[in-house]
């Protein structure tokens, strides 16, 4: 399905609405309020975007975004306002929540991977606000990091930002604070710098490296697979594109895993329009952020063996506990 990719596709104009509902009363039909509901309508379309409860705050994605310059500054202090730009957005093509990345347009932030007698390879970090307008996804702020080359990236594990809010009036005011972890994502960039070396210095081929991606990114066959069937076809299609893409990176930058991470990253960012493509780029960098910091714990360990790491790799999200 299409998605929305351009920032003005995004930032239409938003407004409640009370829900109605219509009944039959003595062979007439009357309009009734449903009680505790409201309507988020897109005010450009006429499109109803989601039916929320009368106590949700609605922030719409022009707010966001404002507020999301207002976390890169709170996280990134030595920074100036106008260094950061909006790099991506990311939407279904309903509108009813979208994922906005804002970078740094300069290399004050960046760090380099490969030695400086190679070629360098940059990476700089990302702030992402997701907002919806169905109530079913937080309104928060994550940081990730990107190969600068090419944008291919991840969403980090922890988190950094303390901020992240379901839509109710109560814990969304009007204006909002950010606290900033700064000892946890000096570390997060420590341990993501070291768990590239990890990665680059674990050998791998090509061949290995197609069902890791699937496991990392919980990619699966439909079972069944009826022969000459659309899913046989998504199927097919889906494995020629992931074999590409991972060719690719092993022709560039040679057998190991870092290839590979490369790889995922680039399926993570770039999702292929397939049916069996069920998780949109968001789900997918949160993954790889989950599994490169598993992956650089585990693979140093005496006895690793690729094939029953990959059949045994979970990467289920860790359950989440408020803040005493």
């Amino acid at each position: 399905m299409a998605r929305l990719a351009v920032l003005d596709d995004v930032l239409f104009p938003v407004v409640e609405r009370p829900v109605f509902t219509v009944l039959a009363v003595d062979k007439e039909e009357r309009r009734v309020p449903v009680p505790g509901k409201k309507a988020i309508v897109n005010v450009s379309s006429g499109v109803v975007l989601g039916v929320v409860s009368r106590t949700y705050r609605l922030v719409s994605n022009r707010e966001a975004l404002d507020w999301a310059f207002q976390c890169c500054r709170t996280v990134f202090p030595e920074t100036q306002p106008c260094e950061w730009m909006v790099d991506a957005t990311d939407a279904p093509s309903t509108g009813s929540y979208c994922a906005i990345d804002l970078s740094h347009n300069s290399a004050a932030l960046d760090f380099s991977f490969v030695p400086a007698h190679q070629r360098p390879e940059a990476f700089g970090p990302y702030i992402r606000v997701t907002n919806s307008y169905n109530g079913l996804r937080a309104l928060r702020f994550d940081i990730g990091y990107h190969r600068k080359v090419c944008k291919n990236g991840l969403i980090l594990p922890q988190s950094i930002v303390r901020f992240q809010f379901a839509h109710v009036r109560r814990e969304i005011q009007e204006t909002i604070k950010f606290e900033v972890a700064r000892e946890r994502l000096t570390q997060a960039r420590e341990a993501f710098q070291s768990s590239l070396g990890t990665l680059r210095d674990f050998p791998m081929d090509c061949e290995e490296s197609i069902p890791l991606l699937k496991a990392v990114l919980g990619i699966h066959a439909p079972n069944p697979i009826i022969p000459k069937s659309p899913a046989e076809a998504d199927w097919n299609a889906l494995n020629l594109h992931i074999g590409q893409v991972a060719t690719r990176y092993f022709d560039e930058l040679g057998g190991n895993a870092y290839s590979a991470f490369n790889a995922i990253t680039d399926f993570a960012s770039h999702p292929p329009d397939n049916r069996l493509v069920r998780r949109d780029r968001h789900g997918f960098q949160t993954r790889v952020g989950r599994w490169v910091a598993e992956f650089s714990q585990a693979a140093p360990c005496t006895g690793f063996n690729l094939k029953k790491y990959i059949q045994n790799l979970d990467l289920s999200p860790p359950v989440y506990h408020s803040p005493s």
